[in-house]
């Protein structure tokens, strides 16, 4: 499995390269690659570590993650309801 994002097929070589770990996709299999390549805080492509390997530019940053797990980035804004009017000057601010 080699992912790579449409906008980047063609252009530089990624700045940052994380390797040897467990990339969860979070796609609609769930899949789970081996590396993953970085370019202005956006992932450019996922597979495994020699796919991804062969993206690397001369000035790109390569960090082993020897097995550890990579997630996507969660944004969580939410606020619950029932509390809010106990604590609105400490939780929901809509006004302004």
């Amino acid at each position: 499995m080699l992912l790579i994002a449409a906008s980047h097929a063609q252009s530089s070589a990624p700045e940052l390269i994380l390797t040897n770990g467990k990339i969860v996709t979070v796609d609609d299999r769930f899949n789970v690659a081996q590396a993953v390549a970085i370019t202005r805080g956006r992932i450019v492509a996922v597979g495994k570590n020699q796919d991804i390997a062969k993206l690397a530019g001369p000035t790109t940053r390569k960090i082993d993650l020897r097995g550890k797990t990579v997630i996507p980035g969660l944004i969580d804004n939410h606020a619950h309801f029932i509390r809010t009017a106990e604590y609105w000057d400490r939780e929901v601010r809509w006004t302004g």
